[in-house]
Formats: structure tokens, C-alpha cells, sequence
């Protein structure tokens, strides 16, 4: 794990450790400390520029979407308030810095005919070539399961065949985006297409010992879902 550089990179770690004592996850904040602690380097700073103009200067500065920058300014806003609590400092020089504007990501919801008829264009376009085809029906599969399941855009790709219950039907999401388990029933119709998809897998691939309930190559998941599409379409 990287270590912090800067001149607050005890002060950066005592912050860390109380946010676990307290049953926090350690990143994102260790990832926008790490940030914070490099253009601390990268600008010689040191305690006495420490205020709101040298942050708004950052806020410029860091190549980042806005969304990113505003998260780091949240981590360095609660370090600072932190410092302040336990008497280190007598301010917060990050109280009134502002975020910057975030742009607004406005969801396409598809309609119940929208997603069969993508379904249908995914399952059309599987080719039947050996080379290809059980990575195509894989692919088609992370896609039924999230129209199908609610999973989100990264859960089935990193499914393991353990998480996959065939007699009670169901598939077991271990710690998702907030830390939570889930245990998801499936429709029939999805889970007799994954055994079929297993049954396939076990025929063309008899010695495969891959983890992942949906294969990728050399013992590895799929991918993303954006380069599975591209690759599908090709």
C-alpha cells in the first residue's frame, strides 16, 4: 500500500485509523488522501499555505472530473475538520471553498419491450463458431442478469460458481457497493439458461477449472460490460 509523503502524512494516517476504528472502509478517503498528499509534494506546501486560495488553486489544478475533484475536497474537508477537533489546528480552511459543478447524468429507463428486444439482438448476434461462442453466450448472460436481476453493471462479471445456487434457484452477491450481502432469487427462465450456459461450458471446456461462474480466459472474469458489447458487435 502506497505511503503518504507529505507533511500530513501522520497527521493523513492517525485520520485513516480513526475512520476504521470507527467501521469505515478505507478507500475512497485513502484514494483522495493520496491525491491530496501528492500535490502537497508536488507543490512543496508546507502548514502555512494552508489556506482557502491555495484549495481553490487544487481545485484547478487536478486533471480529474469534477465528481472526483469534489470527492477529494470532501476527504481534505473532514481531514482538516478532524485536525481541528482534536485541537491540531484552530480552523478548517476548506469550510467555504465550494465544490465545482458536477454535470447531471440524466438515466435512460428502458422500457419492459426495450429490454427484450436488446436481449434479443445480444442473443442474435452469438456466434456459433466454437472459438467464440461460449464467450458470446456468457456475455449475453451478464446482460439477462442485469435486465432480468437488478445487478449492477459490475456484479455479474465477478460472480464465482459458488455464488450460484441451482437447487434453491438464487445467486449470492458478497459485498457489494455499500459492504452488503445480497441473496437474489432468479426467474426460471435465467436460471435455465445459466444451466444451460454450465452444461455448455463443462462440454467444450471439460477441464476448466476457471473460478468465475461466467469464464473469461486464463482463469479470469470476463471484463468490463463496455469492451463485452464491443466485442460482441464486432
Amino acid at each position: 500500500m502506497k505511503p503518504f509523503e507529505s507533511i500530513m502524512a501522520s497527521q493523513i494516517e492517525a485520520y485513516l485509523s480513526y475512520r476504521k476504528s470507527l467501521g469505515y472502509r478505507s478507500m475512497p478517503a485513502r484514494y483522495h488522501l493520496l491525491t491530496f498528499d501528492s500535490y502537497l509534494v508536488d507543490t512543496n506546501a508546507d502548514w502555512d499555505t494552508f489556506h482557502p486560495p491555495f484549495f481553490l488553486e487544487m481545485r484547478s489544478r487536478i486533471p480529474l472530473e469534477s465528481r472526483t475533484v469534489n470527492g477529494i475536497l470532501s476527504a481534505v474537508r473532514a481531514l482538516f475538520r478532524f485536525l481541528v477537533r482534536r485541537g491540531e489546528l484552530t480552523h478548517n480552511p476548506l469550510k467555504d471553498v465550494p465544490p465545482l459543478k458536477e454535470n447531471t447524468i440524466v438515466p435512460f429507463v428502458f422500457s419492459p419491450e426495450q429490454v427484450d428486444q436488446l436481449l434479443d439482438v445480444i442473443r442474435s448476434r452469438i456466434r456459433k463458431n466454437e472459438n467464440f461462442f461460449l464467450t458470446d453466450l456468457a456475455i449475453y448472460l451478464v446482460v439477462l442478469l442485469m435486465a432480468r436481476c437488478g445487478m449492477r453493471i459490475s456484479e455479474p462479471v465477478r460472480l464465482l460458481r459458488r455464488h450460484y445456487r441451482r437447487d434453491d434457484a438464487t445467486i449470492f452477491i458478497e459485498k457489494t457497493k455499500f459492504g452488503k450481502d445480497r441473496l437474489i432469487p432468479l426467474q426460471k427462465d435465467v436460471s435455465t439458461q445459466i444451466g444451460n450456459y454450465l452444461s455448455v461450458r463443462e462440454t467444450l471446456r471439460p477441464h476448466d477449472d476457471n473460478p468465475y461462474l461466467l469464464a473469461g480466459r486464463k482463469q479470469k472474469h470476463l471484463g468490463s460490460i463496455t469492451s463485452l458489447l464491443t466485442k460482441i458487435d464486432d
